[in-house]
Parts: C-alpha cells; sequence; structure tokens
C-alpha cells in the first residue's frame, strides 16, 4: 500500500480528502491509482491531516519509489 493510499484510508476516503483541499474526488482518485503518489504541493497538509500517522517523509518515499521505477524501465527501453 502505497502512503498516499494509507493517508486517504486515514482521512475517511477519496471524497473527503478532496474536500480538504478544495479538489474534485478523482484528482484524488489520480494520485492513488494513476501516479501512486500525492503532488508535491499537498504533501505536508496530507501529513497534517493524518495527524502524521503518514509523514512527509514517507509521501515523499512514494516519489522516490515512482521515480526509481520510471528510470528503470527506461534504461530497459533502450536499445
Amino acid at each position: 500500500m502505497s502512503s498516499i493510499e494509507k493517508a486517504v484510508s486515514i482521512v475517511g476516503g477519496q471524497t473527503k480528502m478532496a474536500r480538504c483541499f478544495g479538489i474534485r474526488q478523482s484528482l484524488v482518485s489520480h494520485w492513488v491509482h494513476r501516479h501512486g503518489q500525492a503532488p508535491a504541493k499537498y504533501i505536508q497538509q496530507i501529513s497534517a491531516l493524518t495527524n502524521n500517522e503518514v509523514t512527509v517523509d514517507q509521501l515523499l518515499a512514494d516519489h522516490e519509489q515512482n521515480h526509481q521505477a520510471n528510470k528503470s524501465s527506461k534504461q530497459g527501453m533502450q536499445p
């Protein structure tokens, strides 16, 4: 489970998190299912919403994992 998935669960769901930021639920769904990470500009606020049960470092780790995965897949595609 990614940190953003855990944070959404703690907050009470995608709709509730979206309301906290004044955005559409579909954007939060994209964070969870398409990107596997929260946008960097929301990381501190998301951590605060979870009462630091999901830390900034954990949310940033999602970014690092995705970066490494993308880097590996691009290297595998080179001739």
